[in-house]
């Protein structure tokens, strides 16, 4: 009788492990599925920069550092090796692309150039799709982060080494409202 209760008792607990388990390692390709969605726009918007650069360039010489400075923060994106070195090299560029739009837009040359204007259309749109994939990867990663957190799913993620995952979340700079004005002042 004793050996039936212990038996019962180590078969439900181990349901309960495999379960748990499954769930969880559930979240984490629920995550790595949103964050190829979202890394696909994200290098989407990569190449439309290396293109809008390329198409600046000739007419914004005197803001060579600003230039200089974004295809550095694309270079970090290419080399970055894990997806929470992807989502920082991510945030990075983001906070740096405003005082770039803003150079851009001080010359008229370039304002106009057709090149110009269909690359900054479609920047806008991988913008949007950005924002729609970010959301759905961070709702993922809420998802998991709460998961591995609560007890007693936080005992069996630390057997089985389930970590915290990043957020993908906007760099302080840009929660706040911008000063245009001193923008253009720049």
């Amino acid at each position: 009788m004793n050996n039936l209760v212990i038996g019962i008792i180590a078969a439900i607990i181990i349901l309960y492990l495999i379960l748990s388990y499954n769930r969880m390692k559930r979240l984490v390709i629920n995550i790595e599925n949103a964050f190829a969605d979202l890394d696909a726009f994200l290098m989407k918007r990569v190449e439309q920069l290396d293109n809008l650069i390329e198409t600046a360039k000739s007419a914004t010489e005197q803001e060579k550092e600003i230039l200089e400075n974004v295809t550095g923060l694309r270079t970090g994106i290419m080399k970055a090796h894990d997806m929470d070195e992807k989502v920082q090299a991510h945030m990075n560029l983001e906070r740096e692309l405003p005082a770039f739009y803003v150079s851009i837009e001080r010359y008229p040359d370039v304002k106009f150039n057709k090149n110009y204007l269909h690359i900054q259309r479609s920047i806008n749109e991988i913008e949007e799709q950005i924002q729609a994939a970010r959301r759905n990867y961070n709702s993922h990663v809420g998802k998991y982060n709460k998961a591995i957190a609560v007890f007693p799913q936080n005992i069996i993620a630390t057997i089985f080494r389930f970590t915290k995952r990043t957020m993908f979340e906007a760099p302080p700079k840009m929660r706040k409202n911008p000063d245009l004005r001193s923008m253009y002042q720049r």
